[in-house]
């Protein structure tokens, strides 16, 4: 039985094989091969000719529809699994009970059979009818087995059904809403070639050019620790001192009596030649680059307040869904947070939320706007394990005011750690202390 009751990994699961079948061709060997889902999957891009050759458009438009299928039908098929789980308990907990209790419980499991399967699926009176023999537990062992499989065998037909019955619907939508979705999709890369800005961004997030010459570093002082001397050349000596440095001591000291040689040893009283500074630690100066990961996890603030409608929405969509087609595939965590009067966020690191992405910013361009409630969710994103060291993009006309003293002191933090905050400012209005007081980098269009 496949487990289908954690609906986000096995939609990671699926976008993952989708990616896998499309570079060779078949499905990954950690999908299971009585996977109808996995085994529809392969079909729909076997029938699409459109995936085949360099158009990644159509192929990317392709996984969108096929995740956001199954996203739905996952919701449905977890609580058949949860109903099923319920029946495959209690077939377990009778399996494993003692006579006496197999007794107690018989009324309610004789009820469950009867309600949910034919006696060709488990033939409860032939059972019953051979309780009278002497081998009771072969019996009800041969019983409890036939139960289990019918118990998955009408789940696993369930699943099927429910499969058969959508995918006629969803074959329908990709042929009427195909071709248009398709030309959207253009349009947003139309964009980010008209602006030279959007292409910088993209490439500078997307970790496509050498950012090395950007990157600011740290002063770093070490100091390298003192240890055993090598012999000292004569031009390295410069004084005689009182110590126990064996390999510095003068020959004389070596030609007086043991006890006084040893005692003047003890009290660091024996001459030894030394040089200026020889013994003290060396203070080295170094410059290390700040840390980050190769291709890290994206955060995306966009500025849904009123200003923000019309071309500056258009642009601030068509840069968002490249950076979503980048962290797809690079396999990079991506949250999205809008913010006006206040700010919402979703974690379009979950295949299942990619489809709701037009719907959750068109219906968010109004009222002002409030900077410090979107850098406080920002913030709140970074601290958690899968978004530390992030690339940050705030998309904005930045109306609005600096960052708190203390949400300040949380950004220099953050950026201690590797994080890197961005900016695009649409528009000529905003406020270019952003750009010297919070951000590593602001472009302007």
């Amino acid at each position: 039985m496949i487990d289908y009751t954690d609906v986000d990994a096995k939609l990671e699961e699926y976008s993952e094989a989708f990616d896998f079948y499309m570079e060779c061709g078949k499905m990954p060997p950690s999908m299971q091969p009585d996977d109808c889902l996995a085994v529809y999957m392969q079909d729909v891009i076997d029938n699409n000719p459109q995936t085949v050759g360099s158009d990644e458009t159509w192929v990317e438009l392709l996984k969108e529809y096929i995740i956001s299928f199954f996203a739905a039908l996952l919701e449905q098929f977890r609580a058949l699994q949860i109903e099923a789980m319920k029946e495959l308990a209690m077939i377990a907990g009778f399996k494993e009970a003692p006579i006496e209790k197999k007794r107690m419980m018989w009324q309610d499991v004789s009820n469950t059979i009867e309600a949910g399967y034919t006696k060709y699926e488990v033939n409860l009176p032939g059972y019953t009818a051979q309780f009278n023999t002497d081998d009771k537990d072969a019996v009800f062992s041969a019983l409890t087995s036939d139960w289990e499989n019918a118990c998955k065998s009408k789940l696993d037909q369930k699943e099927r059904q429910m499969l058969n019955r959508a995918k006629m619907r969803f074959e329908q939508q990709c042929r009427d809403a195909g071709t248009k979705d398709y030309e959207d999709k253009k349009k947003v890369e139309n964009y980010v070639h008209r602006y030279l800005q959007l292409k910088e961004i993209v490439d500078m997030i997307g970790r496509d050019k050498d950012s090395s010459k950007e990157e600011k570093d740290t002063v770093v002082y070490r100091f390298l620790p003192t240890t055993v001397a090598k012999n000292s050349s004569v031009e390295e000596i410069d004084r005689v001192e009182s110590g126990d440095n064996l390999e510095r001591v003068l020959p004389v000291e070596l030609s007086m009596p043991e006890d006084i040689f040893f005692k003047r040893y003890a009290t660091k009283g024996l001459q030894q030649f030394a040089s200026l500074g020889k013994d003290k630690p060396k203070k080295i100066e170094e410059h290390r680059k700040d840390p980050r990961q190769t291709k890290g996890p994206i955060i995306v603030s966009i500025d849904t307040s009123g200003s923000m409608s019309g071309k500056p929405q258009k642009i601030a969509f068509s840069l968002l869904k490249q950076l979503l087609r980048i962290a797809k595939k690079q396999k990079r965590p991506c949250y999205l947070i809008c913010f006006s009067v206040r700010s919402k966020s979703i974690d379009l690191a979950k295949p299942r939320n990619w489809n709701k992405i037009n719907n959750f910013l068109e219906h968010s361009f109004s009222g002002g706007t409030n900077g410090e409630q979107m850098l406080a969710e920002a913030i709140r994103v970074l601290q958690k394990g899968t978004y530390e060291m992030a690339d940050v993009l705030i998309v904005s006309d930045f109306e609005f005011s600096l960052p708190q003293s203390s949400t300040m002191e949380k950004i220099n933090k953050e950026k201690t750690l590797g994080t890197r905050f961005y900016g695009l400012r649409i528009g000529h209005h905003g406020a270019k202390v952003y750009e010297t007081k919070v951000l590593d980098k602001m472009w302007t269009i």
